[in-house]
């Protein structure tokens, strides 16, 4: 069976809505409407809900029940484009279609609080009570990556595609472009190599595979890099590969870095065409990271879609801090690969659970049956990074001290050995009090609320933007000013007034 997506991030909204009770619990693992918002916090933390029984915040019989389908499963992503692409388009006072809003991503921006685990990955459970509908719970599945450091990466060997079509002249994509490999560049090291292609109406190499120790020369490739006509992606990406696959060398990393607003207009145009040699090259190691620049004429489902099949990443660069953030500050974790074919299981006991329901994940979900079926592709994740899955999970017992879930993460280690690590939650788990929830549970609330409006969720139409602000004000203080953090306030502001 497959996962059942329904209504996405249905639940969130009233989650927060309801926030100034949340209450947290832990587990570790084996290996309107014009109301007077409230926030939450010790001095208010007994404020009165809506009544379960009376409200419309009360019961959404749309779950799955789990006594028909128990398990939830899903390869692993690590985008953050999408949440960054948002962020781009309040900037411009614009806004994105619903269709490119994926809660997965707008939530792995953000910092987390998991253990990291020595090696491959970790899985954590935690939750909180909804106090508009106490037996329910928000059930947080937490995954991280072992960290690499720098000196301990292996050299890197980079095929740069650069889209230099005639679109990228347009609200200053191709200078973001540069900027963004200007940064790459200098934060590499002297032993790594990098080669140059620029697609246009036709592919061509503007740089062959240079060691660093010439970082001049290809600094002055990139300075180059011009607008030129139209958009043959396809004929890019084959010439970027064809560049990847002859500069590999046993004991480094080979990965092609796309950079490109996703417009295909001449040659292949179907992306179902341009991504079948992608998903044939990332079966030999040749992973994709995939770069979305531009708030205009952009193709973001051509470019989430091209890193899901290459085994890579997809993130949006929309400011220079950006640019900082993925290829110097976390240059390693752009580039080395901690855990391949990755996957979730999440299952859910039918006498404890009579309804549980995953948020985002939509393009994710796998077969069940596929879960230890190692042929099947999974995700890749990359050093030192999280991801998280939220669920609405309706107990029958709260108080039960068995666990009601149970979250499996598979993976194939550096051998290519299947690995396996889980962690549960039981309802006796959970505490009583807001002042013992989880700031970042918190945090990812108020994000997928977020979302949830963006889209005209279900709990949009009840949860005011008033609520989300009141809500989305309490992070800053809870979580020592992260400046991440403080500029989703300030978005939430903008996109509630």
């Amino acid at each position: 069976m497959r996962i059942s997506h329904r209504r996405m991030t249905g639940l969130t909204g009233a989650l927060l809505v309801a926030a100034v009770a949340l209450t947290g619990c832990s587990a570790s693992g084996s290996t309107s409407d014009g109301r007077e918002a409230v926030g939450p916090g010790p001095d208010n933390a007994d404020v009165p809900y809506p009544d379960p029984e009376t409200s419309e915040l009360a019961v959404d019989p749309d779950l799955t029940d789990p006594a028909q389908d128990a398990l939830s499963t899903f390869a692993l992503d690590i985008d953050t484009g999408s949440y960054t692409r948002f962020r781009d388009a309040v900037a411009n006072g614009m806004s994105i279609d619903p269709s490119e809003v994926r809660t997965e991503e707008f939530v792995n921006y953000f910092a987390q609080d998991y253990a990291a685990p020595e090696s491959g990955l970790g899985v954590s459970v935690d939750g909180a009570a909804l106090p508009f509908e106490p037996e329910h719970r928000l059930v947080r599945v937490g995954i991280s990556s072992a960290p690499v450091s720098n000196a301990a990466r292996d050299d890197a060997d980079l095929a740069l595609v650069v889209d230099c079509s005639g679109s990228m002249g347009d609200a200053g994509k191709m200078e973001t472009t540069k900027t963004a490999l200007r940064t790459l560049v200098a934060s590499l090291r002297s032993t790594d190599r990098v080669g140059m292609v620029c697609y246009s109406t036709e592919a061509r190499t503007v740089l062959e595979p240079t060691s660093l120790s010439e970082r001049d020369g290809v600094l002055a490739a990139i300075d180059d890099l011009a607008p030129q006509e139209s958009t043959n992606a396809a004929a890019g990406l084959a010439l970027g590969y064809d560049m990847a696959m002859s500069m590999r060398t046993e004991g480094r990393m080979t990965r092609v870095v796309l950079i490109s607003d996703g417009v295909a207009n001449v040659g292949e145009t179907d992306p179902d065409g341009i991504l079948s040699r992608i998903s044939t090259e990332a079966k030999s190691g040749i992973n994709l990271i995939s770069v979305g620049v531009g708030i205009t004429t952009y193709n973001d489902h051509l470019l989430e879609q091209l890193a899901d099949q290459g085994d890579g990443w997809h993130v949006y660069i929309d400011t220079e801090a950006e640019a900082e953030r993925v290829f110097a500050t976390g240059l390693t974790g752009s580039l080395v690969v901690a855990a391949t074919d990755a996957r979730a299981q999440v299952e859910f006991d039918p006498a404890q659970v009579s309804g549980y329901r995953l948020l985002g994940y939509e393009n994710r979900a796998m077969a069940d049956e596929d879960f230890r079926n190692d042929a099947v592709d999974g995700g890749e994740v990359f050093a030192g990074h999280t991801t998280t899955a939220l669920y609405e999970v309706a107990l029958r017992d709260s108080k039960s001290r068995e666990p009601f879930v149970t979250a499996t993460v598979r993976y194939l280690d550096d051998s290519g050995a299947a690995v396996e690590r889980s962690s549960t939650l039981a309802g006796s788990a959970c505490a009583t009090s807001p002042r013992e929830a989880s700031p970042r549970l918190r945090q990812d609330l108020v994000v997928a609320l977020l979302t949830d409006r963006l889209v005209g969720g279900p709990w949009s139409s009840v949860v005011s933007g008033e609520d989300l602000r009141a809500e989305a004000e309490t992070l800053p203080a809870a979580l020592d000013g992260d400046p991440d953090v403080t500029e989703l306030v300030d978005l939430v502001h903008q996109v509630t007034t």
